[in-house]
C-alpha cells in the first residue's frame, strides 16, 4: 500500500523528499490508514493493479453462475434498442464499482453502461443499453471494468447480434365524407411491416393553402398488418389535410407523411313552381302556397325554414321548419297563411334558408272581395247526419229485442195462470221423439227419430245399416244403397200449388215423377205433398187402389 504513494510522489520530487515521505509512512501508520480510508481511488486508475490481487482491502469480480451474457429485445431491427446484461459477483472483501463496457467495428464509440455498486458477497446485474444502426450479422466485444479492483477474465467475450431490415410505415386514405350535418371524417390505413408491436404518434394537420389551420395527435400501438383509424374534423376552413406517423422508441427508414386534397361540401338551393291555393286570394282567409325546393349541389342541405313575406314592407306572413334535402333532389312544401291580408294584389316572395345558404323566389297574388253571406242552417249538419244514423240503430235494436222477448218460454206465474206464446218452428222440431240404437259395426250409440224405418249410416265407422221393420224381396234389395237424405219431405199445406204431379204405389216405396229416384213415404200418412231431395220436385203420394 505504501509502493504506490511514492511512486505517485516521486514523478515529482527529488530524492529526499522520498525518504522523508518512507519515514513518514513506517512511523506513523496508523495515520497513513486513516488517510487512506478518504482517499478516491476512482481519481486515480493507477492506484490499484491487478499485481495486488492478494490485497485484503480489495475488490474482486466474478461471474455469478453463468459468464454468458443476456440480450434482451431480440429479434431486434434496424433503430431498435437492445440491453445486455449479466450478472456478477463480489468475492472480495471491499465494495467495488463496476460498469459493462460494448466496442464494435461499425460503431465510432465504445457505449459503457452505468457504474454499479456490488458489496462483498453480493451479486448484482450488471448491463449497458445499446442501439443497431445497420442490418446484418454485428460482432460486439463486451468487458466488465472495475477501476482498482479485481476482475477476472471470464467477464470478457464476444457477441454476435443479427439486426434485420427496419420496419415500414405505410398510410392509405380508406374514405372521405364531409357532409354539413356530419362534417368531416377522413378514414386511414396504417400498414405496418413485419414485427413486434411499435408505438406511433399520429398528427393530422388542416391546411389551407399550405398554411396550417389546426391540428389533432393520437397516440397508438400498431401490430403489424393493417390498423385502420378516424378522424372528424368537423366543417374546418382547409382544402387539404396532412397526415404524419411518428415512430416512438423506434426508427423507420419509409416516408410515413401523406398530404390530401380536400373539397368543402356543396349546397346550390332552389325554390320554383310556385302556386297558391285558391288563385285568388280572399281577405279574412286561409290561403295555401305550394313550392318545390331543390339542391342542386353535391352535399345534403341542412334543415332550413322557408318563410312567406309581402314584398312591398317586409311584412311575414307564414314561416315553417324545412327537413335536409339531399344532394341533387327535389322536394314539394306548403306554407299556410291563416288569414290573407285586405290591401289588394301582393307580390309574395318564398325564401327558403338553410344554414348559409338561401334561394328566393317572388309570386304575384290577386285578391278579390269576399262573397256575400250565402244562406246557412242554425245547426250542425254533421252532428245532424250522425244523430241519425244512431237513431236508426236504436230503432233496429229495440225491433230485435221485441222479436226474441215474442218467442221466449211462457214463464209460470206463483197463481197458476200461465201466458199464452207463440210456438216457435225449433220448438215444433225438438218435440219429435227419438230413440238410441247401437251401431252393428263399432257399437257406436246413435240417436234416430223413433218412426223411422230405412237406412242409417254411422258416422264414427261409416258403416250403413238399416233400422223398422224387415222388408222382403227386390224393394229390400235396392233400398240397402240408399240413406237418409233419400227420403221424402213432407211440404206445409202454404207450400201446395194447383198444379200437382202425383205417384202411386201399394207399398211404402215409390219413385219421384221426374227423377224416378225411389223414396219411401208411409201408407198410414198418404195422401201427402212430398218433395223429393234429389231433383226437388213436389209430387202427392198416394196410395195405389188394389183391385177386388
Amino acid at each position: 500500500m505504501g509502493e504506490e504513494p511514492e511512486r505517485f510522489i516521486f514523478s515529482s520530487h527529488g530524492t529526499i523528499l522520498v525518504a522523508l515521505l518512507i519515514t513518514s509512512l513506517f512511523c506513523f501508520s496508523p495515520v497513513c490508514g486513516l488517510v487512506g480510508q478518504n482517499y478516491d481511488p476512482l481519481s486515480n486508475p493507477t492506484a490499484f493493479s491487478s499485481d495486488h490481487s492478494n490485497d485484503s482491502a480489495s475488490a474482486s469480480f466474478t461471474p455469478a453462475g453463468s459468464a454468458d451474457v443476456a440480450i434482451v429485445g431480440e429479434p431486434a431491427h434496424v433503430g431498435d434498442s437492445l440491453t445486455a446484461s449479466i450478472l456478477v459477483h463480489n468475492q472480495g472483501n471491499s465494495s467495488g464499482d463496476v460498469s459493462m463496457t460494448l466496442s464494435s467495428q461499425n460503431w465510432s464509440a465504445n457505449v459503457s453502461g452505468e457504474y454499479v455498486t456490488i458489496s462483498p458477497g453480493s451479486s448484482r446485474e450488471v448491463s449497458t443499453t445499446f442501439s443497431l444502426n445497420q442490418s446484418g450479422h454485428i460482432e460486439i466485444e463486451w468487458e466488465i471494468l472495475s477501476l482498482g479492483n479485481v476482475v477476472s477474465e471470464d467477464l470478457s467475450g464476444t457477441l454476435m447480434i443479427e439486426a434485420l431490415p427496419p420496419q415500414t410505415l405505410e398510410i392509405i386514405i380508406s374514405s372521405e365524407i364531409w357532409t354539413l350535418s356530419e362534417g368531416l371524417h377522413v378514414g386511414i390505413s396504417v400498414l405496418l411491416s413485419d414485427g413486434p408491436s411499435r408505438d406511433v404518434e399520429i398528427i393530422a394537420e388542416l391546411q389551407d393553402m399550405g398554411v396550417p389551420r389546426g391540428n389533432q395527435v393520437h397516440y397508438a400501438t400498431l401490430s403489424h398488418g393493417i390498423r385502420d383509424l378516424s378522424f372528424a374534423f368537423g366543417n374546418p376552413d382547409a382544402d387539404s389535410v396532412k397526415f404524419s406517423i411518428v415512430p416512438v422508441g423506434w426508427t423507420t427508414f419509409s416516408d410515413s407523411n401523406l398530404e390530401y386534397q380536400i373539397s368543402a361540401p356543396l349546397v346550390s338551393p332552389s325554390v320554383s313552381s310556385c302556386s297558391t291555393m285558391p288563385e285568388i286570394a280572399i281577405p279574412g282567409q286561409s290561403l295555401v302556397i305550394d313550392c318545390t325546393i331543390g339542391n342542386s349541389g353535391n352535399s345534403e342541405s341542412l334543415g332550413g325554414t322557408i318563410s312567406a313575406s309581402r314584398q312591398s314592407d317586409g311584412l311575414i306572413l307564414s314561416s315553417d321548419q324545412s327537413l335536409p334535402i339531399s344532394a341533387g333532389s327535389e322536394s314539394s312544401f306548403s306554407l299556410i297563411i291563416p288569414l290573407w291580408p285586405d290591401d289588394g294584389d301582393s307580390i309574395v316572395e318564398v325564401m327558403w334558408v338553410s344554414g348559409e345558404y338561401s334561394a328566393i323566389q317572388s309570386i304575384q297574388i290577386q285578391t278579390r272581395d269576399p262573397p256575400p253571406d250565402s244562406f246557412s242552417l242554425p245547426f250542425d249538419t254533421s252532428a245532424a247526419l250522425l244523430g241519425s244514423v244512431m237513431g236508426l240503430v236504436v230503432v233496429m235494436v229495440v225491433l230485435a229485442l221485441w222479436r226474441v222477448i215474442s218467442e221466449k218460454t211462457p214463464s209460470t206465474e206463483s197463481d197458476g195462470t200461465f201466458q199464452i206464446r207463440r210456438e216457435s218452428r225449433i220448438e215444433r222440431r225438438s218435440e219429435v221423439q227419438k230413440r238410441e240404437i247401437a251401431c252393428p259395426s263399432c257399437n257406436q250409440k246413435l240417436s234416430v227419430p223413433a218412426n223411422h224405418v230405412g237406412a242409417v249410416k254411422c258416422p264414427s265407422c261409416t258403416t250403413q245399416f238399416r233400422v223398422g221393420e224387415e222388408e222382403v224381396g227386390d224393394i229390400e234389395n235396392n233400398l240397402q244403397d240408399i240413406t237418409h237424405s233419400d227420403s221424402y219431405e213432407e211440404l206445409p199445406q202454404s207450400e201446395k200449388s194447383n198444379e200437382i204431379q202425383n205417384s202411386r204405389s201399394s207399398g211404402e216405396i215409390l219413385s219421384c215423377p221426374s227423377c224416378e229416384q225411389r223414396l219411401k213415404v208411409p201408407i198410414e200418412k198418404r195422401p201427402v205433398m212430398s218433395r223429393c231431395p234429389a231433383c226437388r220436385t213436389e209430387f202427392m203420394a198416394l196410395n195405389e187402389e188394389v183391385p177386388q
